[in-house]
């Protein structure tokens, strides 16, 4: 039985739950959420997360609401290929950078640069964007430092960690080439040319199982995309929690 999962593109959250379910070869059924419609916050949505939010993932009965406790289900549920390695050394490397990059790097990078651009804010107190900029930059050269080292960020192959942080990166790439993030100069317009470790390791990544199917569809220039799985639209229905 396939699976219900709940999304929307371009949430860095949702991308990295559903990466690991193409990662996995998961049968599921995507319903993808229209923010503009407040389809996340309509009475059938919130019996499946009260807070309004993706990704959810109904599993046979059971509603998971975290991108990571969905990942590490996923990895209980379907442990090959392995995502949070194969030995207690290597998971809890993973586990050391999911949590180094939640707590440090996430949220100068989400609240810090993307929402302030995305809101339309970055040119209302333009030093204080380019403080919160600065953080950023500061959090990015820590990671640019350890992929200088290691091809992925837990060693020689992709796993949990690298799927949990690279939409994060893919977001502030694309909100880093807005008008105003060029006009302010911060700096996240040609990760390629500033942080070169960074660009190599986006474009490995472009190479895992999965990358494609989950590549936030709104982001080709809405073109429609063959990804090998069903697509669903249709009313939200209350399900089993």
């Amino acid at each position: 039985m396939a699976y219900d999962f709940y999304w929307i593109s371009g949430s860095p959250n949702a991308w990295r739950a559903m990466l690991a379910l193409e990662y996995k070869g998961t049968p599921y059924v995507s319903h993808r959420l229209d923010p503009s419609k407040r389809e996340h916050k309509t009475p059938e949505f919130l019996t499946l997360n009260p807070r309004g939010q993706v990704p959810v993932l109904n599993a046979d009965g059971s509603t998971i609401t975290e991108s990571l406790a969905i990942m590490a289900f996923l990895e209980r549920t379907y442990p090959t290929p392995p995502l949070f390695g194969e030995t207690p050394a290597e998971t809890g490397l993973i586990w050391q950078r999911i949590f180094e990059v939640v707590n440090y790097l996430r949220d100068p990078i989400e609240t810090g640069v993307v929402r302030v651009i995305s809101y339309g804010e970055a040119m209302k107190d333009p030093e204080a964007t380019k403080t919160t900029a600065s953080v950023a930059t500061a959090r990015l050269d820590w990671l640019e430092d350890m992929l200088a080292r290691e091809p992925y960020l837990a060693g020689e192959s992709a796993s949990a960690a690298d799927i949990a942080t690279m939409p994060i990166i893919e977001m502030l790439a694309r909100f880093g080439a807005k008008p105003d993030a060029i006009t302010l100069a911060l700096g996240f317009d040609d990760l390629g040319r500033t942080h070169p470790s960074i660009a190599a390791w986006l474009e490995r990544l472009q190479t895992v199982r999965g990358y494609d199917a989950a590549y936030p569809p709104h982001w080709r220039n809405n073109k429609t995309i063959s990804v090998g799985r069903r697509e669903i639209k249709k009313a939200l229905r209350p399900l089993a929690v």
